[in-house]
């Protein structure tokens, strides 16, 4: 079995049934020992790996610097299944980033303006009220169809070497749990006792 494959269809099953985590998934980096964990927009899955966009501004982005090494969860509530994903990130090319960033929503264009000229992701601000003038601000000096790729703009790949699934959707709860290690290039497949 290929277990991107099927994370692949089980990603789409998810979207057809419009299951909110279709798109999501949690990202543990670790520094210095201290496990930190996200929630990001997964935005693609190919057989090379798991492709996230992130700002250069963000805390987690030092990380990665500093740790190329991290671990994604996804779950898919309809189908009752999830992956663990344990590989080594990649620093997306600015090519990919550019060709990518304008077909992003409005929003989060102007999330990375913000970055730039209000403050780096996670600083913090007075008010909510504060990012939402500064954002309307940017609307109107920034029309979106003028907006480029801002330089913190960027994104990793996750190429994954071990992937375990665990499938809770099975008769009398004996789940289903596996573990796949890529070897040689192929996917090795190993059954554990959940």
């Amino acid at each position: 079995m290929d277990p991107i494959a099927r994370i692949k269809a089980q990603r789409q099953d998810a979207r057809n049934v419009d299951d909110p985590n279709a798109d999501l998934c949690f990202l543990a980096l670790s520094e210095s020992g201290k496990p930190s964990v996200r929630t990001l927009v997964l935005r693609d899955i190919t057989a090379d790996g798991f492709t996230l966009f992130i700002n250069k501004t963000s805390p987690k982005w030092s990380i990665i610097q500093a740790n190329n090494q991290a671990e994604m969860l996804i779950w898919y509530t309809n189908s009752q299944t999830q992956y663990r994903i344990n590989g080594l990130i990649e620093e997306l090319a600015p090519s990919v980033i550019e060709q990518n960033w304008h077909r992003r929503p409005a929003a989060s264009k102007y999330m990375d303006y913000s970055y730039e000229s209000l403050g780096s992701q996670s600083s913090q601000i007075d008010a909510r009220d504060d990012l939402i003038g500064h954002i309307n601000g940017l609307k109107e000096e920034h029309p979106e169809e003028e907006m480029v790729t801002p330089e913190s703009a960027a994104g990793i790949v996750l190429h994954p070497e071990v992937i375990e699934m665990l499938d809770l959707n099975m008769p009398n709860r004996i789940h289903d749990r596996r573990r796949f290690v890529l070897t040689d290039g192929k996917w090795q497949s190993t059954q554990l006792i959940p």
